[in-house]
């Protein structure tokens, strides 16, 4: 069976959507810590930020994604969501090492340069395994 192209730009429209709710809600709730919230007066803004950044990248990629389904953008520039999310994925990370960035050691920062190389290895292993499908097209058959 194959999956209809608007139908998996809707899921995926979907799945960011719900992305972007978490990234709201994180930014709207005051306990990131114990004893700390995202906007606190002590606190470096740097998270505060990049967090703001990442929500309003991550609505650009819904909105693209819809204007995919809706046809109004070609499909010359189809990485442009791929792009835009990839953003938003690179200040969401930055947002929580940066937070957590003056009470911890170099391990963790190692750990989250671990997270950031094995997301682009998905990235990538994803535009090969999306590659690797022949595209078959269907002939009907003349008598």
């Amino acid at each position: 069976m194959q999956v209809n192209e608007t139908v998996l730009l809707i899921i995926t429209a979907v799945i960011r959507a719900i992305a972007a709710l978490f990234c709201v809600i994180s930014l709207a709730t005051p306990r990131w810590t114990n004893a700390a919230d995202l906007f606190c007066t002590p606190c470096t803004t740097a998270p505060a930020g990049l967090s703001i950044i990442a929500f309003i990248l991550l609505i650009a990629a819904i909105i693209i994604l819809i204007l995919f389904v809706l046809k109004i953008l070609p499909k010359s520039i189809r990485a442009l969501s791929l792009l835009i999310l990839f953003l938003a994925t690179m200040f969401i990370l930055s947002a929580y090492a940066s937070f957590f960035n003056s009470v911890t050691g170099y391990s963790y920062k190692l750990m989250v340069f671990g997270h950031f190389l094995c997301y682009i290895a998905s990235l990538l292993a994803t535009f090969w395994l999306g590659g690797s499908y022949p595209i078959t097209a269907v002939t009907p058959n003349n008598p």
